[in-house]
């Protein structure tokens, strides 16, 4: 081999091995790449869903409704529909509906809000059991966040008398 041929070579390798550095750097880097944190299938979520009749009043009548709901760190409620919609209210942001579904292990929740568009993320919280995690990225960045499962109808069959809803603190912002 002669030494242009030689160079030759090792460019081409440096640019395939430059190619796939980036591609991998930039796949680690990216915030999807981080929104899932264990995959479930579709019928782990399905205990989640309300049925669809019940949207038109979530608004209205939101403790009688099964919900997804965090703690008090970053105080949201999210009523899931078999319509494939959502009504959600997030505190000091606002309430409003989305469309979700379930796909690739996820369950995917966006949202069209006046300045941005909400993209949630619910997956398993550990590689096995039922807690569950919510993950976005707002304006302070990366967020995973415990959210479970309140629904009225189980825990009144389990004898448990259901605590009120926390207090929903409206937005006047329009974000």
């Amino acid at each position: 081999m002669n030494p242009a041929e030689g160079h030759h070579y090792f460019m081409l390798k440096f640019k395939i091995f430059l190619a796939l550095s980036l591609c991998t750097l930039f796949a680690a880097c990216s915030p999807m790449s981080s929104m899932t944190a264990n995959k479930r299938d579709a019928e782990f979520y399905g205990r989640f869903v309300n049925q669809s009749d019940q949207m038109s009043s979530a608004a209205e009548k939101l403790d009688q409704v099964k919900l997804l709901e965090t703690g008090s760190e970053y105080p949201m409620r999210m009523a899931l529909f078999a319509n494939g919609k959502f009504y959600y209210q997030v505190d000091k942001l606002g309430d409003g509906q989305g469309l979700w579904d379930v796909s690739d292990g996820v369950l995917r929740l966006r949202a069209v809000r006046p300045l941005f568009d909400m993209h949630l993320f619910v997956s398993g919280a550990q590689a096995e059991g039922d807690e569950t995690v919510i993950r976005f990225i707002d304006r302070h960045g990366f967020n995973s966040i415990k959210i479970q499962l309140r629904d009225p109808e189980l825990l009144k069959q389990q004898g448990v008398v259901l605590p009120a809803l926390p207090l929903y603190q409206a937005s006047e912002k329009d974000i």
